[in-house]
């Protein structure tokens, strides 16, 4: 029996060789991963990169856009200006503004964020029960004390609600958890402070947030984790009832 020929076992075509502004810009990110480079770093000049890269400096500027893009760097322009290592604000910038654009094109609804968060919060908060510091725990105090005396003001802002969740977040000392779980809630805010605002719902919001952090506090993680669960279930459900109002 014939054995089969390589042409008709798969096709065969031609490896792209990458663009000379990608080449450079994998570069700079293998040394910001490697932490050759670290937060704040500022790059060489320009013409002083071009040279060591043997390339132009317009690749050299496409390669810091791709970079900027991707909240790998930030690019300040003036005196004292130039290409600096991004910190952690700018990865939670670019993966937000990731999120957004899914958002806004239609291709994930409230729900979906909502689902995500019923995955990853109470998990990340059952991690915070064990993980936090004495400083994490007065932070998340500080945000409830504050929540509670706007309610017994009649005050209905929600201005505190994210930051309370982005408080545990932290308190999980997981800084890839972290930016996710703050990417979410950020690209969820919009329909959150669309919903209807009203004593109950706040008193409801409020309630939870303390339950949560009383459950830290004592170490309960599994009280912790159901309660934080129960919370992102019934702030959906309320603003499910306020779009369909």
């Amino acid at each position: 029996m014939a054995r089969p020929t390589l042409d008709s076992q798969f096709s065969i075509t031609g490896v792209a060789r990458p663009r000379i502004h990608e080449a450079v810009a994998d570069q700079i990110r293998q040394a910001i991963f490697s932490g050759l480079l670290t937060t704040g770093h500022k790059l060489p000049p320009e013409r002083e990169m071009a040279e060591r890269f043997q390339t132009s400096r317009v690749a050299l500027r496409e390669a810091l856009r791709a970079l900027e893009k991707e909240g790998m760097i930030t690019i300040k322009r003036g005196s004292g200006g130039g290409a600096f290592v991004a910190d952690f604000d700018n990865a939670l910038r670019a993966l937000l503004d990731s999120l957004n654009t899914v958002v806004k094109l239609g291709q994930a609804k409230s729900a979906h964020l909502t689902e995500v968060r019923a995955i990853l919060e109470p998990e990340i908060t059952r991690l915070a029960t064990m993980r936090a510091t004495p400083e994490n725990i007065k932070a998340i105090e500080a945000v409830v004390l504050a929540q509670e005396q706007e309610l017994r003001s009649g005050e209905l802002s929600r201005k505190l609600d994210m930051e309370f969740h982005r408080r545990v977040a932290e308190a999980a000392n997981n800084p890839v958890l972290n930016i996710v779980v703050n990417a979410v809630n950020e690209s969820i805010r919009d329909a959150i402070f669309r919903s209807k605002r009203s004593t109950e719902m706040r008193g409801r919001v409020v309630g939870y947030h303390r339950k949560i952090f009383e459950a830290l506090q004592s170490g309960d993680a599994a009280r912790a984790r159901a309660v934080m669960s129960e919370h992102v279930v019934d702030v959906q459900c309320h603003i499910e009832t306020a779009d369909h109002d």
